[in-house]
């Protein structure tokens, strides 16, 4: 009796000394955030990126390209396939595999060679409608990853990824139905959940890079929200008016633009959060506010000679 009890103890610590080994390893190792969070894209001039791009010029393409922060990697996606090329070995390509199901989203992370793709039943015969948010590591592709969400409505897909690459909370754009949208949480320990907002016509999302912090937008009433992770807690940011989330960036600053009542950008904002935001410009003549970038602010604010909040 006393033996069969050492035996159950002994199997019990084992169990728990296997599943915190894992989770140190994704924490830790896997998704370890590199100490430099700057997007190479953005501090890269436009004449290295075309060179570090040139690599991949013989590289007949499926799909879309996509790159590594460090252009070392090369994705080339379509609907139904990722095909990861490495630039110093463009002759074995890897293909990941997608288990017969399509990608509704892909994208690298800012400040490793680790990429998140989003993953829908493309075959689906019925049954449950599930989708998983995989990640993917070139560099061992033996340690994939997923977030799998399930029982979603018929036809659910992940349309937009935001993540805070040094907390590695990840949060989810999931659209429902035809301008339906919620919105999902996962992180490094797999615990994936669904965020409750205060609208179903969701608009863009990001997350601040260091904190838990979600941004994210009702494209119909034109309201900004932020939900902060640690405590579960949501607020209205935006000024008076109409206004929708353009980004954030790597300063914690926000990306605002206030539309009119048919949705186009009219003016550019930039704030801090529990600061306020400051009007960068009115524009002559309204935008379409899907072409509004950071980019587009940042250019503008140079123009104008105006500064970011204080």
């Amino acid at each position: 009796m006393k033996q069969g009890l050492q035996k159950v103890l002994l199997c019990f610590g084992a169990g728990i000394l296997v599943q915190g080994g894992a989770y140190f390893y994704l924490d830790q190792v896997l998704f370890a955030p590199a100490s430099d969070y700057n997007v190479s894209d953005i501090n890269k001039s436009d004449q290295t990126a075309k060179a570090d791009k040139e690599a991949f010029a013989g590289v007949k393409l499926q799909g879309k390209p996509y790159y590594s922060h460090d252009y070392r990697y090369m994705a080339d996606v379509s609907d139904t396939s990722v095909t990861i090329y490495d630039a110093k070995n463009l002759g074995s390509p890897q293909v990941a595999d997608l288990k017969g199901q399509g990608v509704s989203f892909f994208e690298w992370l800012p400040d490793r060679n680790l990429a998140l793709m989003a993953l829908y039943p493309a075959h689906w015969k019925g049954g449950r409608w599930n989708v998983t948010l995989a990640r993917y590591n070139p560099d061992s592709p033996n340690h994939e990853s997923d977030a799998p969400v399930d029982d979603l409505p018929k036809n659910s897909k992940i349309v937009g990824v935001a993540y805070s690459t040094a907390t590695n909370a990840v949060y989810m754009k999931m659209q429902v139905g035809q301008g339906l949208y919620r919105i999902y949480r996962t992180d490094a320990n797999y615990d994936t959940r669904r965020i409750y907002v205060q609208t179903s016509d969701i608009g863009k999302i990001a997350v601040f890079y260091d904190e838990d912090r979600l941004f994210y937008d009702d494209a119909d009433r034109g309201v900004m929200y932020t939900f902060n992770g640690g405590d579960s807690s949501w607020r209205v940011i935006s000024p008076p008016g109409m206004f929708r989330l353009v980004d954030v960036d790597r300063e914690k600053n926000i990306y605002a633009a206030r539309i009119n009542r048919k949705g186009e950008a009219i003016e550019f904002y930039v704030g801090k959060l529990g600061v306020g935001f400051n009007k960068v410009a009115s524009l002559d003549t309204p935008m379409d506010f899907n072409l509004v970038t950071v980019h587009t602010i940042q250019e503008m604010e140079k123009s104008q000679g105006t500064g970011t909040t204080k």
